[in-house]
C-alpha cells in the first residue's frame, strides 16, 4: 500500500504543480518573470534593473507587425481617444506596452515596467531630439494607472515627461498577440509614415531594449537616406 501511495504521488504531483500555476484565464503565461527587485516594504531597485536591459537586443527576437495591426487606438488619461494614426506625418512614436497590473504574483506592478518607464521619462529630452513621442500603454483595468506612474517616479509637475495611455479592453494587446497575464513587456517604434519599423517582445522582466538601444534605432531611422 505504501509503495502504491508513492507511485500515485509521483503521478499526481506534476499535474498539481501545473494546474496550480494560474493567470487571469486559469493558466500561467509561459514566461519567467522575476519579481525579486523590491518588495512591498522596499522600493523597486530601478538601477539594478536598468543595467540588465539590453543595449543590443537579439535581432532574431524582433517581430514583424502587419500594417493593419498598427492602426491602434488607446484612451488617454483625460478620457479622450489617442490614435496612433494621429502621429502619422508628424513624428516617430516609441510605444511601450507594460504588463499593467498582473494577477501573478499577487497583483503587484511589474518591476521591469516601472524601471523602464522611469528610464524613458528621465531621458525624454533625448527622444524629443529625435522627433519621437513616447507612449506608455497600461493594459487591462485602469484604476491603478495613476498609481503606476507615481510608483515609477514619473514627474507630474511641469511639462509632461511622457504620455500614459490605456488599453482597458485589451484590444491592442490582442491585436499585437502579446497576451500573458495582462501583457508581455513589448516595445515598438513607428516611423512618421505610421509603419512599425521595430518590435521587440520580452519574455522576462529585463528582456527589453534599453534607452540606449531605442535611441540607436531612432538614429538609424532618422539618418539621411
Amino acid at each position: 500500500m505504501l509503495q502504491f501511495a508513492w507511485r500515485l504521488a509521483a503521478v499526481l504531483l506534476p499535474a498539481l504543480v501545473l494546474t496550480g500555476c494560474g493567470d487571469n484565464k486559469g493558466t500561467k503565461p509561459k514566461v519567467n518573470y522575476k519579481y525579486d527587485y523590491g518588495s512591498a516594504s522596499e522600493p523597486v531597485d530601478f538601477a539594478a534593473l536598468v543595467k540588465d536591459f539590453l543595449d543590443d537586443p537579439p535581432a532574431a527576437k524582433t517581430r514583424k507587425v502587419p500594417a493593419e495591426k498598427a492602426g491602434l487606438t488607446f484612451l488617454g488619461m483625460d478620457g479622450k481617444a489617442v490614435e496612433l494614426a494621429s502621429f502619422k506625418g508628424k513624428s516617430n512614436v516609441v510605444l511601450v506596452v507594460t504588463k499593467g497590473l498582473p494577477q501573478s504574483p499577487g497583483g503587484v506592478f511589474c518591476p521591469g515596467c516601472l524601471a523602464q518607464t522611469n528610464a524613458l521619462a528621465a531621458n525624454i529630452a533625448e527622444f524629443k531630439k529625435r522627433d519621437a513621442e513616447v507612449l506608455i500603454v497600461f493594459p487591462g483595468p485602469s484604476a491603478k494607472a495613476g498609481e503606476f506612474l507615481t510608483t515609477a517616479k514619473v514627474p507630474s509637475a511641469g511639462a509632461p515627461a511622457l504620455s500614459l495611455v490605456l488599453d482597458a479592453d485589451m484590444r491592442a494587446v490582442a491585436a499585437l498577440n502579446i497576451e500573458g497575464d495582462r501583457a508581455k513587456p513589448s516595445t515598438y517604434i513607428l516611423n512618421r509614415a505610421g509603419e512599425v519599423v521595430y518590435a521587440y517582445v520580452g519574455e522576462h522582466v529585463t528582456d527589453r531594449p534599453s534607452v540606449k538601444a531605442l535611441l540607436s534605432q531612432l538614429d538609424k531611422l532618422n539618418a539621411p537616406k
